[in-house]
């Protein structure tokens, strides 16, 4: 319907015109005469430039007719009185159509032209020769913030305005050199382009002169593309890189650092078990045992850190580990900061890696510290809560049930909607370029959902924020560890065989087996230890094999002892937690300690695998 009435809308305007040239040929007679054609030419030409080719074929035939009857020998008669009026008022026609046709067409190639800049992805700006603006696509006019029409017939030196990223420092667009020398320009530098409302956007700038037929310089073309995006991915894959990298190195120390530790935690054990309870001596090999023990907890946070550890759960008193952390997170949150540790009486208990708890907690804080410049008070919370099925359908991934809720609250500035929308997301930050990874909360959600919870947020601008973490409340089955004098019960007098690359570690392993009345075998790799089991199969009950050794590494050599024995028993020891090992993680559990270990832990979990009817990879 539009069309129909936009087509009619331009018939009657080219019936207009026409009127108008028959009378501006009437008034003008004795100046054009007998140029009758010229006013109904420039007609035909109006007409196809603005209407298109059917408006112009229009006016052709309006006009032939009009010259006809008013202007051709028979007045005001339809008809030929002389091949001179036939053949001017064909001349007329001839040239009309040619104008239609060729005006058509140029009008055709401009808006393919319009059409295909409009739809560039980047920003392109045209000017004219003096430097003065001609065309605007619209994503130009969104990133300078000026529609065509305002800036058309502009200098683009005052709608342009160039700073350097990183000094601030003002640029000018090379666009004297380029209409005067007719060079092209390409420039990557760090560039930012400020629109006329004040905002920056990170771009790539091109420009190249517009040459005429006659290879004059007519203007030039600028495009601007928009690289904010692009920076972003490059700045969070090196990010990442970064992180990768720190997480190796970590992950690689953390690895050395946890053989060191086994033996030093080994030997102090076995030390302290050679004293009795009155030796004043005995009090020192408790305090390297404890300050092992604090290091192995540094290591944890390291591996967990560098992704070389999974969680490595266990049953805990939330309110206990919390209250472990608060001297620490006293110290991280500076003197201008209150910490304020709300333990809930009588909570239940969760399985939970503690190191990873550490580190989630240990973000949320430094988080609320970014948010309290100016000081302010950071609380830990904890409260038993009851999730019902119409609860539970509000969070996301959270199942009805009992859980142990962790709240963390701050006094800062808050987040509006737009960022709580995007907290999560690894990458994200509200921080200034090199202040921040982005990672900090993605890590935080990544370990509640590891330990089966769900985490909420809860913040408006000024008035801080709460962060809700829910952790599955556990069945507390009252079993206590077993005291060390029951390691006894852990003797034997079967025939293992070591393999691990680590001289300190096997040693320590050797002494304990041995003490405990064991036969045992060491080897330094994966591929001596296969030798040596293949040479001495029937006498050799099980084997302990570090996971990572030169050659072949604990899994390979597993592997090919089960394949040469179905039923071989294998206990894998690491300073890294192996996901790979076992099929299950009741059955990794079983089969795999951690480094650092205590003898009495070693023993009892040679012992269960001794004692077990079999054991599977």
């Amino acid at each position: 319907m539009r069309t129909i009435k936009g087509r009619a809308l331009s018939y009657a305007i080219v019936c207009a015109l026409t009127a108008c040239a028959l009378v501006a040929s009437l008034l003008l007679k004795r100046i054009i005469e007998p140029n009758f054609f010229l006013p109904f030419t420039a007609v035909v030409l109006i007409a196809s430039w603005f209407y298109g080719r059917w408006a112009g074929l229009l006016s052709t035939l309006l006009g032939a007719i009009v010259v006809d009857f008013f202007f051709m020998n028979h007045r005001y008669v339809l008809g030929f009185t002389s091949w001179t009026d036939a053949a001017r008022l064909v001349t007329f026609v001839c040239s009309a159509l040619l104008v239609t046709f060729l005006v058509d067409q140029l009008r055709r190639s401009k808006l393919e032209l319009t059409a295909t800049l409009s739809s560039i992805g980047d920003a392109v700006v045209v000017v004219d020769c003096p430097g003065n603006i001609v065309f605007l696509n619209p994503v130009a006019e969104a990133m300078l913030g000026v529609p065509l029409q305002e800036a058309r017939r502009k200098p683009l030196t005052q709608v342009l305005q160039l700073t350097d990223e990183y000094t601030g420092a003002p640029i000018e667009t090379p666009i004297r050199q380029i209409l005067t020398e007719g060079i092209s320009f390409q420039s990557s530098t760090h560039k930012l382009l400020t629109s006329k409302h004040g905002h920056a956007t990170s771009i790539e700038e091109s420009a190249a002169p517009i040459r005429n037929g006659h290879g004059r310089i007519s203007g030039a073309i600028f495009v601007f593309r928009d690289t904010t995006s692009r920076r972003q991915v490059q700045d969070q894959v090196t990010q990442s890189q970064k992180m990768e990298a720190i997480g190796r190195l970590a992950g690689g120390v953390a690895g050395d650092f946890n053989n060191l530790l086994t033996v030093i935690t080994g030997y102090s054990e076995m030390l302290r078990s050679e004293m009795s309870a009155g030796n004043p001596l005995r009090r020192f090999a408790e305090e390297i045992l404890a300050a092992a023990e604090r290091a192995a907890g540094l290591t944890r946070q390291l591996l967990a850190f560098s992704r070389g550890q999974t969680g490595q759960t266990k049953l805990i008193d939330l309110n206990s580990a919390l209250a472990s952390m608060e001297t620490m997170l006293g110290r991280l949150m500076g003197e201008n900061i209150e910490v304020v540790f709300m333990p809930g009486p009588g909570i239940g208990k969760v399985k939970v890696d503690t190191a990873q708890l550490e580190q989630a907690l240990v973000n949320l804080a430094m988080n609320s510290r970014d948010a309290m410049p100016k000081g302010g008070r950071f609380t830990i919370e904890t409260v038993d809560a009851e999730i019902n099925g119409d609860q539970a359908a509000k969070r996301p991934g959270m199942k009805p049930g009992h859980y142990v809720m962790i709240v963390v609250s701050d006094t800062g500035t808050g987040m509006d909607a737009e960022t709580r929308a995007h907290l999560f997301e690894p990458f994200f930050t509200t921080k200034g370029r090199g202040k921040g990874s982005g990672l900090g909360l993605s890590i935080v959600y990544g370990i509640v959902q590891q330990s089966r919870g769900s985490i909420n947020v809860y913040s408006e601008p000024g008035a801080g924020t709460i962060f809700e973490i829910y952790l599955p409340r556990e069945k507390d089955t009252g079993l206590l560890p077993l005291p060390p004098t029951l390691a006894g019960k852990k003797r034997g007098s079967e025939t293992i065989l070591i393999a691990d690359d680590e001289d300190g570690v096997r040693k320590l392993v050797h002494a304990v087996l041995a003490t405990n009345g064991y036969t045992v075998m060491e080897t330094k790799d994966g591929r001596e230890a296969l030798s040596v089991f293949e040479a001495n199969r029937a006498k050799i009950d099980m084997i302990v094999t570090d996971v990572v050794m030169p050659h072949m590494n604990g899994l390979e050599l597993g592997d090919r002892l089960h394949s040469l024995s179905p039923k071989a028993k294998v206990l894998y020891i690491s300073g890294y937690r192996d996901a790979t090992i076992g099929a299950t993680e009741q059955e990794r559990e079983r089969i795999f300690l951690h480094k650092p270990f205590t003898p009495d832990a070693l023993l009892s979990k040679v012992r269960d695998i001794l004692d077990s009817p079999s054991s599977v990879d």
